[in-house]
């Protein structure tokens, strides 16, 4: 039934509709189509964009050829819909609400019809065969082991076993000096008996420049075979473009690459080129890097079983524990890289624990850093000013991150305190979306506009360092948890003439960062609050947007927003650690107060 479908991403719930142009059959295509105007509501508030591919969802009984399944009280039409325009507006309700323009094709057994759908459904189902045999090789590993778990990397992450190293050595120790972190990674690696290690790096430490190098050593000075994998292609190209420039040569390592521009590394015409390139360079005696998703580290037609010396899982705190197992069986050991303190993966099921929970999440567990015993935290962050990391440190990290002061100590903004700020705003029954808070927010973003700013550590198209000089709209970016504050933050900025200013959730601006990061929270109180505290209050969103800031962050809250009493001890920690947050801030201001507050 339709009302089961409101916690679905995905899902699009038609309100109304029409045909705006009946069926019809180009010029040499092979199939009938017609135009709808679709009005209505996406689920989750996660809206629908121009090229999506998506299906059309009938009532029972549907139009004549679509077929209704056993127990179904809806048909879902074969034929494919592509969504051509988008509007959006903002309902009174404050949720996201759609105009679309579709066209769908009719399904080969089906007639001409008026009828018009009640939903629109993703179409984009990837199949998972590969990575179901993956599992299922491990599974009969274990099976034949019988009682004692057998010892491999996969499996040593599931039972969180300790990294199992030669002659039950112990970890090396991180010493003095900038490759310190590469040192001891690369020999803790070359140390490792089919096992894993895990590294937690939180923004800004430099995860990647880290990773690359410590990849470089071990192609170049020890012939290894490396995969590279992640949740999406753009993590994997942003490791391989790394270890490009850490000295691997282009033709050493390789990807299939949909749109080559920009590529550093051999692009391949397909993925399953890859198995010809490792031959290649096998048959030669050279180390080299591939890199994939869990699709193509786990097809046999790509990467054999065992074929890397090592597997590096990039983002480990979004990739799911489920793949990670798979991909282990392409390798001799796992590297996981990430960290859980931010986002959590994103995930389109719901499946039991720890199926959801991402390798790193369930590696970590409920501890704020990674235990020393199972890898190396990076300690050291190169993005956020002392005075931001402080705050953040304590949130998410135990109060273990600091920063590399003499680059982040340098940054200067004139008349503005380094850190966080608090601007507190009067407004009531606003759930997702405030008027109220996007004002104070054009406003502050008119007050920092132009002010001086310098950063030492930034450089120019010519490599040399770029003096101090105006604030521009693209050093300032704004982050709100909901998308219908993304609208109306969007219009007040426009309006006012600052479209260039970044606006998104805070999904969109994980691994980005900018001068000045500014959180709007939208809702006014505990009980207007969409989706629960829990999401609104949540540590892993606060820490990512927080930590987008490189000099300085403003969170704009409801006055109000805090008082409640709790009714979980869930609640009661995230309640608390925000509330920690907004202690340690610079200056507490309320709006229309001339001055701020300091803290």
């Amino acid at each position: 039934p339709v009302g089961d479908w409101r916690s679905s991403e995905g899902v699009f719930l038609v309100e109304r509709g029409e045909m705006t142009q009946g069926w019809h059959k180009p010029p040499r295509a092979r199939s009938s189509r017609r135009v709808l105007r679709l009005d209505g509501e996406p689920m989750r508030g996660i809206p629908v964009a121009p090229g999506d591919k998506v299906s059309t969802v009938y009532p029972d009984p549907p139009p004549v050829g679509i077929t209704t399944l056993p127990g179904h009280a809806n048909a879902c039409s074969s034929a494919g819909v592509t969504v051509l325009e988008v509007h959006d507006r903002i309902a009174p309700n404050g949720r996201l609400h759609q105009s679309l323009v579709v066209e769908e094709l009719q399904p080969k057994a089906a007639c001409e019809h008026a009828d018009l759908p009640i939903a629109l459904v993703p179409n984009d189902r990837i199949g998972t065969r590969a990575i179901d045999e993956a599992l299922a090789e491990v599974a009969r590993r274990v099976v034949e082991a019988g009682e004692r778990l057998p010892l491999t990397s996969g499996l040593d992450l599931l039972a969180r076993r300790l990294p199992r190293l030669h002659g039950n050595a112990p970890m090396p120790v991180v010493g003095a000096g900038p490759t310190r972190h590469v040192d001891a990674i690369e020999a803790a690696l070359l140390a490792t008996d089919d096992s894993y290690l895990a590294v937690q790096g939180p923004p800004g430490t430099g995860k990647t420049h880290v990773a690359a190098r410590v990849i470089a050593r071990l192609v170049l000075e020890h012939g290894w075979a490396v995969g590279v994998t992640s949740q999406g292609h753009k993590a994997i190209e942003n490791l391989l473009r790394a270890v490009v420039a850490a000295g691997v040569p282009p033709e050493q390592v390789a990807k299939s690459t949909r749109d080559p521009q920009g590529a550093t590394w051999t692009t391949l015409a397909t993925a399953d080129d890859l198995a010809e390139f490792a031959a290649d360079h096998v048959r030669a005696g050279r180390g080299h890097v591939v890199g994939g998703t869990a699709w193509d580290l786990t097809n046999t037609r790509r990467v054999g079983r065992g074929q890397l010396d090592l597997v590096v899982v990039d983002e480990a705190g979004q990739f799911s524990l489920a793949k990670t197992l798979a991909c282990s069986v392409a390798g001799d050991r796992l590297l996981l890289l990430g960290d859980p303190q931010q986002l959590p993966q994103v995930s389109q099921g719901t499946h039991p624990d720890p199926v959801d929970a991402s390798a790193l999440g369930w590696l970590i567990g409920d501890e704020p850093v990674l235990a020393p015993e199972l890898g190396y935290f990076l300690e050291t962050t190169w993005r956020m000013h002392p005075d931001l990391t402080a705050p953040v440190s304590r949130l998410s990290y135990a109060g273990r991150l600091r920063s590399e002061e003499s680059v982040t100590g340098a940054r200067h903004l004139e008349g503005v305190e380094p850190g966080l700020h608090v601007h507190l705003v009067d407004h009531h029954d606003n759930s997702t979306w405030s008027p109220e808070e996007a004002e104070v927010v054009r406003d502050l973003v008119h007050d920092l506009l132009g002010r001086t700013w310098h950063d030492p550590a930034q450089r120019g198209p010519d490599g040399g360092p770029v003096g101090p000089r105006a604030l521009r709209p693209t050093d300032i970016i704004v982050i709100t948890p909901y998308n219908g504050q993304v609208g109306q933050l969007r219009r007040t900025l426009d309006d006012a003439g600052l479209g260039e200013v970044p606006v998104g959730t805070v999904d969109k601006f994980q691994g980005q960062e900018a001068a000045v990061a500014i959180l709007s929270m939208a809702a006014s109180s505990h009980s207007d609050v969409s989706r629960g505290m829990g999401f609104l209050l949540d540590r892993h969103r606060l820490n990512v947007a927080v930590s987008r800031g490189q000099h300085s962050a403003h969170v704009v809250r409801s006055a109000v927003l805090t008082d409640f009493a709790p009714r979980t001890p869930a609640e009661l920690i995230d309640l608390g650690a925000f509330l920690g947050l907004c202690a340690a801030a610079v200056s507490t201001a309320t709006a229309g107060q001339s001055e701020p507050v300091p803290a």
